[in-house]
């Protein structure tokens, strides 16, 4: 089973777009460090409600290694700091997803 993480990011307005790019390039840098698979940055363009949000996807080979990795990412100082900064520019909600073995 695939552990699939995604966080869907609001930017508060149009004008933060290049600094909150900034602050998602460090946070995925350290969410790799800490384990996470697969790491990608998307942008919704056509969809809504979603158009302009941005979902960071990251994956784990299970829950022991998902929870692990969310310890160490969320425990890491560097992260909760550009977390402060980031709430200045942005909203964000977490979506954990298993995959199924049919």
């Amino acid at each position: 089973m695939t552990i699939v993480n995604a966080v869907a990011i609001h930017p508060r307005s149009g004008e933060v777009w290049e600094e909150l790019q900034k602050q998602l390039k460090k946070a995925i840098q350290i969410v790799k460090k800490h384990g996470g698979e697969n790491v990608t940055l998307l942008v919704t363009v056509i969809g809504g409600q979603q158009t302009n949000a941005l979902t960071m996807l990251s994956t784990a080979e299970n829950w022991t290694k998902f929870g692990q990795i969310q310890e160490a990412v969320y425990g890491d100082p560097k992260m909760q700091a550009l977390m402060v900064e980031s709430g200045k520019i942005a909203t964000w909600e977490i979506y954990t997803a298993q995959t199924l073995e049919l």
